[in-house]
């Protein structure tokens, strides 16, 4: 029974430093031994953030890094305003909204070239994925205006959590596209996350 009660309490510890530290629908890991391992139909990626933010155009920015299992790394550069995220393009030191802080039904908004619109459909949208069920789910609506991004759909619909960040997205028929699989804080040395 002593170990039971042992058990349980070690346990809502860990549930309750994990939430507290991925709180938020987007998650910005200040520490870049944290991440994330999504499966990308039989494929996957990991992500996690460098050590250090990056000043760009006078602001101060998240590096996450996006590690495909077929080798490319695409690299994104995110901060939080009072109202938005944003990302900017490193070029054209455009930045872009990602989403609301605090999102509401009917939010919309452009990717600053006007290639893809987003509009907030559902503020409470349950998600499954074959590892987890999320109850919190922010549902976005992406819509292609352009044929800027030629090798992706023309719409699909991306899941935030309010306790994990982005947890998934589908297609305009409701098939899984990409899902979170693993979350891993505060990684120790030669400690791994996912699999192949």
């Amino acid at each position: 029974m002593k170990k039971i009660i042992i058990i349980l309490v070690c346990s809502f510890s860990l549930l309750s430093f994990t939430y507290n530290e991925i709180d938020g629908y987007i998650t910005l890991f200040e520490n870049a031994n944290s991440g994330k391992y999504f499966k990308y139909g039989k494929s996957h990626y990991f992500e996690f953030f460098a050590k250090d933010k990056e000043l760009i155009n006078s602001q101060q920015y998240y590096v996450k890094y996006r590690r495909y299992s077929w080798g490319d790394v695409d690299t994104t550069y995110y901060r939080k305003g009072k109202t938005y995220y944003y990302h900017i393009d490193k070029k054209s030191l455009k930045e872009s909204i990602v989403l609301p802080v605090k999102p509401v039904l009917g939010d919309n908004w452009l990717e600053n070239d006007k290639s893809w619109s987003y509009e907030v459909i559902v503020v409470d949208q349950k998600f499954k994925t074959p590892k987890k069920k999320y109850k919190d789910c922010v549902k976005v609506h992406c819509q292609q205006l352009t044929d800027r991004d030629k090798g992706k759909g023309k719409e699909f619909f991306l899941h935030y959590s309010a306790t994990h960040g982005f947890v998934g997205n589908v297609d305009s028929h409701g098939n899984i596209l990409s899902y979170l699989s693993e979350v891993k804080l505060n990684a120790k040395d030669g400690e791994s996350i996912g699999g192949n």
